[in-house]
């Protein structure tokens, strides 16, 4: 694929399976290009994970669309918190937040460094505990004028 493309590198359950074989402590599952508008009918990856925890006894992270969204056909709201469960469900042992950790982050700062327990990070972290959720962060290189900047 040309730049920036995604290409198959294989089938992700017979690779979890290899690096777990060859000693992996931990296996993520990234879905950067996970369901936009249908998260919680994301059954491709529901059954990776699935598959996976029959045969990896490792914990089993997963991330990509883990926030709150409307679904367009349907017309019904999903928390964040019922996307990580539905998640959990089908095998996760951790989810990975990514742009929903910069709104927690935006959130925090705005109320003066106050936990207010409305973020996706808090929600989560309060049923499932703090170790379930894992914050994935994708930098951004950007070029300064100046040190000051």
């Amino acid at each position: 694929t040309g730049r920036g493309g995604v290409r198959n590198l294989g089938k992700p359950v017979a690779l979890a399976a290899r690096y777990y074989d060859e000693g992996a402590d931990e296996i993520a599952f990234l879905n950067i290009t996970s369901f936009r508008q249908c998260v919680i009918g994301d059954l491709p990856m529901l059954q990776v994970l699935e598959e996976s925890s029959k045969r990896i006894f490792v914990p089993l992270t997963v991330g990509g669309g883990i926030r709150s969204y409307e679904d367009p056909t349907t017309g019904g709201v999903f928390s964040a918190l019922e996307v990580a469960s539905r998640y959990f469900r089908a095998g996760a042992d951790k989810v990975s937040i990514g742009s929903d950790s910069v709104y927690a982050a935006e959130a925090f700062v705005e109320s003066g460094g106050k936990v207010t327990g409305e973020t996706s990070i808090e929600q989560i972290s309060k049923v499932y505990g703090v170790q379930a959720v894992v914050v994935s962060i994708d930098p951004k290189r950007v070029y300064l004028e100046t040190k000051e900047e």
